[in-house]
C-alpha cells in the first residue's frame, strides 16, 4: 500500500489527486456503518491555537496541586490525557474529575471561526452514515466547538468524549471498543474515522478502521506529516466530501459485481 500523500490546495488538482490517491490504498469497499470525526485541530484548524490555550488552562490548574507546566505536558504525551497521568500518579483522585474538566476548559473560544463550507461537507456526511464527535476532551469543550463553528444544528448522533472511554487515551484500544459500543457498531471497518493525530489513527487502523489523516503538519515540530496507516490524507475535513463519494461509488459498484 502506497503512502497516502496529503492533497494539493490547488482545487484544479483536487478530485484527480483524491481519486488516485484512495484508489492507490486498501480502503475496504463495504458500507460505513458509522463516521467518527475528532474536534480539537481536525473539526476547526487555528494553528492549534485553542489546544495551546487548553494546555495552558491545564498547567495553571495543576501548578496549584504542585505540578510545573514542564511535567503537565509530560504527563500528556506519557498518558495520553494530563488528566490520566494525574490520576496514575495519584495527584488527583477520581472526586476531582469533575473540576478538572470544567475548570480547564474555561478559556477563550474567540479564534475558533464559523465555517459555512464545512457545514455543507459535515451535512452530506451526515447522510452517508451517522455522524459522531470522537473526542479525548469533555463534551461540554466539543459543544461550544461546534456552536462556534456552526455545526450544532448538523444531525450528530452524539458526542462520545473522554468519560465514555473511561478517561483512557483515545489511541487505547478500550477508546474504540467504547466508541463503536456506543455507536452500535459491531464490525470495525465499518467505521471510518477522521483524525489529526497519528497516534490515533494507528491505533485505530490496528482494530480494522477506515482512517483519514486530517492536516499536514505536527504541532510539536511544524515538520509534515506522514502516516502508513492512514487510508487518505487530506488537508482539512473540507475535502471529506470527495473521499465518501468515492468510497460510495465503490460500495456500489462492488455490489453490482458482485450480483
Amino acid at each position: 500500500v502506497r503512502v497516502p500523500q496529503p492533497l494539493s490546495t490547488d482545487r484544479n488538482e483536487y478530485d484527480k489527486q483524491t481519486i488516485s490517491m484512495v484508489a492507490a490504498t486498501e480502503i475496504p469497499t463495504n458500507p460505513i456503518e458509522a463516521i467518527f470525526i475528532d474536534c480539537d485541530d481536525c473539526l476547526y484548524q487555528n494553528d492549534w491555537s485553542t489546544a495551546k490555550k487548553i494546555t495552558s488552562s491545564i498547567a495553571a490548574y495543576v501548578e496549584k496541586l504542585g505540578v510545573s507546566k514542564e511535567k503537565s505536558y509530560d504527563l500528556y504525551k506519557q498518558h495520553g490525557t494530563c488528566l490520566k497521568g494525574l490520576l496514575v500518579e495519584g495527584i488527583i483522585d477520581d472526586a476531582q474529575v469533575g473540576e478538572f474538566l470544567h475548570e480547564v476548559h474555561q478559556i477563550d473560544y474567540s479564534d475558533i471561526k464559523e465555517d459555512p463550507a464545512l457545514f455543507d461537507v459535515l451535512k452530506k456526511a451526515c447522510d452517508v452514515a451517522p455522524c459522531w464527535i470522537f473526542t479525548a476532551s469533555a463534551k461540554e469543550h466539543a459543544e461550544r466547538c461546534l456552536e462556534r463553528i456552526g455545526l450544532s444544528s448538523l444531525p450528530w448522533k452524539g458526542i462520545i468524549d473522554t468519560r465514555d472511554c473511561g478517561l483512557d487515551t483515545k489511541h487505547t484500544p478500550s477508546s474504540f471498543k467504547a466508541a463503536m459500543r456506543i455507536a452500535g457498531v459491531s464490525e470495525p471497518s465499518n467505521c471510518l474515522f477522521c483524525d489529526d493525530s497519528v497516534k490515533n489513527i494507528v491505533a485505530a487502523k490496528q482494530l480494522g478502521w477506515r482512517t483519514v489523516l486530517v492536516g499536514l503538519y505536527d504541532r510539536d515540530h511544524g515538520t509534515k506529516i506522514t502516516c502508513p496507516e492512514a487510508d487518505a490524507h487530506i488537508a482539512s475535513l473540507h475535502e471529506l466530501e470527495a473521499l465518501l463519494k468515492l468510497n460510495t461509488s465503490d460500495a456500489s459498484a462492488a455490489g453490482a459485481n458482485a450480483s
